[in-house]
């Protein structure tokens, strides 16, 4: 525990000092003032922001229009003679406090433990004005504005609107706001997983042609990276959107391909998957517990990297893929898409009857997203590399390795323990980033909640309810990366 006993004999000897000698103590105090001028800055500024949190709770005790709410008549309005002391020996009390603490922490009497303890004191003791506005100003808020109300009925009300991207499901005017919104979360998730993998593959190759002996693939892969590493999201995703509006043909036009898959500027039709998910869960089950099975097998002696070892994973591949065709000829079935043709000659009459839409919003912000971040990953991926010793590369040579081998058994894995973690940043950004396909009318639940504010004018609860699922996406996406982190750091070199 902290000895306060040192805190009181402190101030006992400066106030025995200042009765003996003013003069010698008004010195100190001047040299003080010169030796530590930021920390009086800093002393000045945190008064102020003090002053500022406390007068504005203060004034909530008021009686009349701004103050204490009627609802609360348990408790009774403070009169403007409490007010106005309180207002100034408050904030100076606990500035007084505050900077009095850091001072006796810098004379060095406490051990580390009592520092620490002291430290976390000092915080809670800073943030206590804000900390008492925040609270008092919410609940003053919440009693007299509507919108800080935070009843989730209106989330169970019919949402009024219709999607436009509404994959895998199917909405309808009668549907409450909460199906809308998890359907805006699906959209969101579906394309930043698509966007995340994309970027991965596509940032590696990139990153690792970036440092190739072969000039043309160097320079090819350095201008395509200065290039979209330069040019803003948003301008990305219209210029995507733009350029499939003109380089696909005219809904009267479409390219047919079978009767299965239909493509055009206004979208893309493709089959609809329709899962069994009895036999989808078999299938998942007997899949994963063979491929387990066949490489202990392949590995109870060590990795194989040799050329027959090679070979025999390529068979194992290709085994697991045509078992993968034949089961899910079984658990799966497809809805194949069918052009409707109400007025043949009037082709703003068409309609496709079942099948899968694919629209243009969502191929130009997987295309905005998976660009725009795998050039921040092909960065990542060179940085890394190039941060390893010349000598494994060397010893990699020295063993006969070829440029391959080298890179998959020696460079990538290493640079993997300074990869994964700004890799991680990325695809945080890639989540965070999905905000945007409101400018490019996908429905993700951003929009979703736009729409939700400007029709329900709860824009509070909504917002918090999207801050609470970006935090929930960012934190699983930094649950895993983690893990894969600690995977690659438990061997350590």
């Amino acid at each position: 525990m902290i000895n306060f006993n040192i805190i009181f004999d402190e101030v006992k000897t400066f106030f025995r000092n200042f009765s003996k000698n003013p003069k010698k103590i008004f010195d100190n105090l001047i040299t003080f003032a010169s030796n530590n001028w930021l920390l009086l800055i800093f002393f000045f500024i945190y008064y102020k922001f003090a002053s500022n949190f406390f007068i504005q709770s203060l004034n909530l005790f008021k009686a009349g229009k701004g103050g204490l709410p009627a609802y609360y008549n348990f408790l009774s309005p403070l009169p403007d003679f409490i007010i106005t002391p309180l207002s100034i020996t408050l904030p100076f009390l606990f500035t007084l406090l505050f900077f009095g603490g850091i001072h006796f922490i810098k004379k060095g009497y406490l051990n580390p433990g009592q520092s620490d303890r002291m430290s976390q004191y000092l915080f809670l003791l800073a943030s206590f004005p804000l900390v008492l506005y925040f609270i008092l100003q919410l609940v003053y808020l919440n009693q007299t504005d509507k919108s800080w109300y935070f009843d989730l009925d209106y989330m169970d009300e019919k949402a009024g609107f219709l999607l436009s991207n509404d994959w895998p499901w199917e909405t309808e005017l009668e549907d409450t706001r909460w199906k809308y919104y998890f359907v805006g979360i699906s959209n969101a998730v579906r394309v930043v997983i698509i966007s995340i993998i994309l970027c991965t593959i596509i940032g590696i190759f990139m990153g690792v042609a970036r440092l190739s002996t072969n000039i043309l693939l160097s320079k090819l892969a350095e201008t395509y990276v200065e290039f979209f590493r330069n040019m803003p999201l948003v301008v990305q995703l219209f210029f995507w959107l733009t350029i499939l509006g003109d380089i696909l043909p005219r809904f009267d036009e479409m390219i047919n391909i079978g009767n299965w898959i239909y493509i055009s500027n206004r979208t893309v039709m493709a089959p609809r998957l329709i899962i069994d998910s009895n036999f989808f869960l078999l299938l998942t089950i007997i899949t994963f517990v063979g491929f387990r099975f066949y490489v202990y097998q392949l590995d109870k002696e060590g990795f194989d990297d040799s050329d027959e070892g090679l070979r025999k994973r390529f068979y194992l591949w290709t085994i697991i893929f045509f078992l993968l065709i034949l089961f899910s000829k079984i658990a799966f079935t497809l809805e194949q898409p069918v052009l409707v043709k109400t007025n043949p000659n009037a082709y703003g009459t068409w309609y496709f009857n079942g099948g899968e839409e694919i629209s243009l919003a969502f191929i130009a912000l997987m295309f905005g997203l998976t660009i725009y971040t795998s050039v921040q990953v092909a960065e990542i991926v060179r940085g890394s590399i190039q941060s390893l010793p010349r000598g494994q590369i060397e010893s990699a040579i020295s063993l006969g390795l070829s440029p391959f081998q080298r890179l998959r058994l020696i460079i990538l894995p290493q640079a993997l323990r300074s990869m994964i973690p700004p890799l991680n940043n990325q695809y945080l950004n890639c989540w965070k980033n999905s905000s945007l396909a409101m400018i490019i009318s996908f429905s993700d639940h951003f929009a979703v909640s736009m729409t939700i504010v400007n029709n329900a004018g709860q824009a509070v609860p909504v917002f918090i309810i999207l801050l609470l699922t970006y935090q929930i996406g960012s934190l699983l996406i930094s649950a895993i990366m983690n893990y894969l982190n600690s995977r690659v750091t438990s061997v350590k070199i």
